[in-house]
């Protein structure tokens, strides 16, 4: 019993966790994607439209993509963070230095 509750925790730990970024290539495309998505929240574009053409402009076909984009959208359309270039930048320097590793970034102001 007691191994299948720390299973359960496992899993469910697992299940939550942000997605990684795969690459150093993938961190500077989701750094792109971050300055385009901050770009149009500062100019009044809604979060619903930016993230209907977000698609077009990136490649979110990985399996993780469609989710970190969604959190890079989420943390874009959040009051009160830094310019669309410095979001951009310090999101970047993030991902590499953490090797892609986003969990805790996003939720906090970049």
């Amino acid at each position: 019993m007691k191994y299948a509750l720390i299973a359960l925790a496992l899993l469910s730990t697992a299940a939550v966790a942000t997605p990684r970024v795969k690459s150093a290539e993938e961190c500077v495309a989701f750094a792109d994607l971050a300055l385009v998505a901050s770009t149009l929240a500062k100019h009044g574009i809604t979060k619903d439209h930016a993230t209907a053409m977000l698609p077009d402009m990136h490649n979110l076909a990985s399996d993780d993509a469609p989710a970190i984009a969604q959190d890079i959208v989420n943390a874009a359309y959040r009051p009160g963070h830094s310019e669309p270039k410095d979001f951009a930048n310090k999101l970047g320097a993030q991902c590499m230095r953490t090797g892609g590793q986003l969990d805790g970034m996003l939720g906090e102001s970049l």
